[in-house]
């Protein structure tokens, strides 16, 4: 009985564990962006007091190299997970990150919470230890459409990513970026021609470029303007850029 109260005192202790590979490249093959680490933290901070976040991932190619720098920006723990042999590097990171996971039980009993970041199937039978021996609230973080229905089912508690604020915000930095690339081009840019060539470009549905879009003329990041073509009126979209930069959009 006191073990379950001392768990409940503690349950906003919480220690957070990434598998960053499954987050990072399922953000990339079916969304085309990038975790928002900031904003995701910020959200954790929100609900618990975060004893440390560790993140593991086999950095070596250079993609989700390039990510060490943003990592670095809300945890100083990062374990790399690469080994030579290339077939067993996803297995490796999952080993390392059960093995962390079970060997915190016993060092830090003081926790209550354990967030979980991944969408394997395979962590089903640590979260359950964690649940049902060591009386931990588990929470685990999953990407839509790649999370297992099992770890949802036994977790405490499960969020699906991206959320639509973060894939409105991703889908309206690459149409920003659409414009920065057109440069002084003359070419004019119609509503449908950014929708069109926005989601082609980066493999996404037009649907979700359309909501970004429309947000972006609403909040006048992106201005309406008509010009002549010939005898022919044209509705054109045209960047407010001193307001975008004033908003920071561009540094996304």
């Amino acid at each position: 009985m006191l073990n379950i109260f001392k768990t409940k005192s503690n349950i906003n202790k919480a220690l957070v564990f990434v598998d960053y590979e499954y987050w990072f490249y399922s953000y990339k093959n079916k969304y085309s962006m990038r975790p928002n680490l900031s904003a995701w933290r910020q959200a954790l901070e929100n609900q618990y007091q975060i004893v440390d976040i560790m993140v593991f991932a086999d950095f070596s190619c250079p993609a989700i190299g390039e990510e060490l720098a943003r990592l670095r920006s809300i945890t100083n723990t990062i374990i790399e997970t690469g080994t030579a042999n290339q077939k067993s590097k996803k297995d490796m990171t999952d080993f390392v990150m059960l093995d962390y996971i079970y060997q915190s039980v016993t060092d830090r009993e003081d926790i209550g919470t354990y967030v979980i970041f991944t969408g394997d199937g395979h962590f089903q039978s640590v979260i359950k230890y964690l649940i049902q021996k060591c009386r931990k609230n588990v929470v685990v973080y999953g990407v839509d459409t790649t999370f297992s229905k099992r770890l949802q089912m036994v977790a405490n508690n499960f969020v699906l990513l991206p959320s639509r604020k973060e894939i409105e915000d991703s889908q309206a930095a690459l149409i920003i970026k659409h414009f920065a690339r057109q440069g002084n081009r003359k070419t004019p840019q119609t509503y449908w021609d950014i929708i069109d060539n926005v989601a082609k470009a980066n493999n996404i549905p037009k649907e979700t470029v359309k909501s970004a879009l429309v947000k972006l003329v609403a909040g006048d990041y992106i201005h309406q303007k008509e010009i002549k073509q010939g005898k022919e009126s044209l509705r054109i979209l045209v960047p407010n850029w001193e307001r975008i930069r004033m908003d920071g959009l561009n540094d996304q």
